[in-house]
């Protein structure tokens, strides 16, 4: 059973009728792309929202849009169609520039392959995002220890990544995504290259991330991950619904 996924959300913070306004406001966003036999439509008419302290979860066969929606997301790309708003930035009226200065401030990635420079230490690695904002030498090694230690790994801060087991280094990916402190994490496959226990354990600190505030949306083919987030969209022939699991 799917249900409608165009209403807003109230989200708890402790105060009774707060609402926060959604990181993620999705309204008709649709992607095509060029062929011979005219436009081909990646994704049709996307509409949904993601707020503070969510994790959100995309399945979906191989080719039903996860790649095109995630890269929108991200703002790598832009839709054929449709609006995205994100941290209330309209973001279709940005220029280059300004999307690009939005996505380092605003959204951490995660990667199934990990992506960690394998010459570089673990501190290393998650300091680059504070080199590229330009941020003191001395505010760059405090923050990446910091996030570093939030997951986990402040006994590796010297090893380089060949060193670390596949969990580890998505505990180290995790840390450089958030260590600038974005709104906005976008996990594609994060746990498709552990095991049952890594997994566990990255998806815990991915909960313990939206508890803290974010907002965390995962692509996944694993059922058991779609299954402990807080909602569940599936994707099918560029269309998204939402799975209710009380029905």
């Amino acid at each position: 059973m799917v249900v409608d996924i165009r209403a807003t959300r109230i989200d708890t913070t402790g105060r009774p009728g707060t609402r926060l306004a959604p990181v993620i406001r999705a309204h008709g966003l649709s992607r095509a792309y060029d062929s011979p036999a005219g436009p081909q439509w990646a994704l049709v008419d996307a509409t949904f929202t993601v707020f503070p302290g969510e994790v959100v979860t995309i399945m979906g066969p191989s080719g039903s849009g996860k790649s095109t929606l995630l890269h929108l997301l991200g703002l790598l790309d832009r839709p054929t169609t449709g609006t995205y708003a994100l941290a209330g930035a309209d973001t279709s009226t940005l220029t280059d520039r300004e999307r690009a200065g939005l996505r380092m401030r605003s959204i951490g990635f995660v990667f199934q392959a990990f992506h960690l420079l394998a010459h570089k230490t673990v501190l290393a690695n998650v300091t680059l995002p504070l080199l590229y904002a330009r941020r003191p030498p001395a505010e760059r090694r405090a923050a990446a220890v910091s996030a570093l230690t939030g997951v986990g790994l402040a006994h590796r801060l010297h090893a380089l990544p060949r060193t670390l087991s596949g969990g580890e280094k998505q505990r180290a990916g995790i840390a450089r995504a958030t260590v600038l402190d974005p709104c906005l994490l976008l996990c594609d496959e994060p746990t498709g290259n552990l095991d049952s226990a890594a997994t566990a354990k990255i998806m815990d600190l991915l909960r313990a991330r939206a508890r803290a505030g974010l907002a965390v949306v995962v692509v996944t083919h694993d059922p058991a991950v779609a299954r402990s987030a807080d909602r569940m969209l599936w994707l099918a022939d560029g269309r998204l619904s939402e799975v209710d699991r009380d029905g």
